[in-house]
């Protein structure tokens, strides 16, 4: 016999996995059937999907998934971001058997509980509750557990928002045969600006510009360059918090608007860079160890090869991160910890490792899992860059605002970008000034 819960978690994954928005569910008797249990059970299922805003019923003719149900916040939800494919199918159903009233989703942008990357959790770091607390009382030996320094982005005004599940440095993956066929020098961990742009002008010799690096004209695509360039958008720690139109991100954004134009990069890119880099068709895929997971996924054919962003000019390394944080509606702190301990367990955390996606936030995961033969996992073990997510805005309509921006940006004649960027912080300013300034 079906209980809630379990009623509840198939229709939602019969919604995300099978059904479109406007599409029609199963009639409530049939899902009954299937499950032996009686009809007003499947009904209060549906009636509590439909008050969230995720189904409607039509009079005679049924239930249908609505329009926009991803953008609803459902309680019981742990919103995640791709990682979770990594789990064993024993993980995912111990994770159903510890929490079965959550529902792993990973249609939804938003829940009671969400993993997601530190662009999204930081832009939304007022919604979630401080951790501060509950992380140490879960772990009060943590920093000889785990690699703290991957958690300092997330402790604002002395609150914990979020706290990694897995992290890494941006990394500079490479074909070395695209390499060795244009006669360029391999990358290493000792490259500056000079051997980065001298390489992709070796290579541009006798590659188009979108078979040389990936780009798109995204946030996440233009913002590791600009860091590891010297330049920062916003830094809270700042008397004036806004530097976008710094003299050291100017010079950084030139570098960048010019590269593209150097490389015809602006119109002609790839959609699928990592698709195309798993296939052979492009010589640099600037990423995170968790790119060797999308790669394999791709059926990559090579050994690829990694090392350590370049310096171009700045000192900080672009931290990407799946974190988990917790709503402030979310009372139940039992449960908050008990959902801290499974994530960042050592069984959890090594499976994460050893599937490639990112580097674990527990330290004996991460020596459990990661190559010392192979890079980039070599190079992790050893030491780490200094990291940053300072480029991150903490707010919803500060990241929105940047987001949006950065199509722009890319397409930027170099002369214009004084103005584009003196234009961007203005707006930058005037947003930061009105949006209440949560004190901590």
């Amino acid at each position: 016999m079906a209980v809630y819960s379990d009623l509840y978690d198939y229709i939602l994954t019969m919604i995300e996995n099978e059904l479109a928005p406007g599409s029609k569910l199963p009639g409530a008797r049939k899902i009954a059937e299937r499950f032996s249990c009686a009809l007003p059970k499947v009904q209060a299922v549906l009636d509590s999907l439909e008050q969230s805003g995720v189904v409607e019923s039509r009079e005679r003719s049924g239930t249908y998934v609505r329009e926009g149900y991803t953008e609803n916040i459902l309680p019981h939800n742990i919103a995640c971001s791709k990682f979770q494919v990594a789990l064993t199918d024993e993980q995912k159903q111990e994770l159903r058997r510890e929490f079965p009233e959550m529902h792993l989703s990973r249609a939804f942008k938003k829940g009671g509980v969400e993993i997601f990357t530190s662009f999204t959790i930081l832009t939304r770091q007022q919604q979630y509750q401080d951790l501060s607390a509950i992380f140490t009382e879960c772990f009060p030996d943590s920093q000889a557990e785990f690699y703290m320094e991957a958690l300092k982005p997330f402790m604002i005004d002395g609150k914990l928002c979020a706290v990694p599940v897995i992290f890494s440095p941006q990394l500079l993956w490479y074909n070395p045969d695209i390499f060795n066929k244009a006669g360029a020098p391999l990358p290493s961990n000792n490259w500056g600006e000079a051997e980065f742009f001298n390489a992709i002008r070796t290579l541009h010799r006798t590659l188009a510009g979108r078979r040389i690096i990936n780009y798109s004209p995204n946030f996440h695509s233009w913002i590791g360059f600009i860091l590891a360039s010297g330049g920062i958008l916003f830094d809270k720690n700042m008397p004036d918090p806004v530097l976008a139109d710094s003299l050291q991100t100017l010079g950084a954004c030139l570098k960048y608007v010019n590269l593209l134009r150097e490389l015809d990069l602006v119109e002609d890119y790839e959609n699928n860079a990592p698709k195309s880099f798993a296939e052979g068709k492009l010589a640099m895929f600037v990423g995170f160890r968790q790119s060797s997971y999308i790669f394999r996924e791709y059926g990559i054919n090579f050994t690829p090869q990694a090392v350590y962003m370049p310096n171009l000019g700045g000192r900080e390394n672009h931290q990407g991160a799946a974190l988990i944080a917790f709503r402030n509606e979310f009372h139940d702190k039992e449960k908050i910890k008990k959902l801290l301990k499974f994530w960042l367990s050592h069984s959890i955390q090594e499976t994460l490792g050893k599937a490639g996606y990112g580097v674990p936030f527990r330290k004996s995961a991460a020596l459990a899992s990661l190559d010392p033969s192979s890079a980039p996992d070599k190079y992790l073990l050893q030491k780490f860059p200094p990291l940053s997510s300072n480029y991150h805005i903490h707010s919803e309509i500060l990241g929105s605002v940047i987001s949006g921006a950065s199509t722009l940006l890319n397409a930027q004649r170099p002369e214009n970008l004084p103005n584009f960027l003196h234009e961007l912080a203005t707006t930058m300013r005037f947003l930061h000034k009105i949006t209440p300034q949560k004190k901590g």
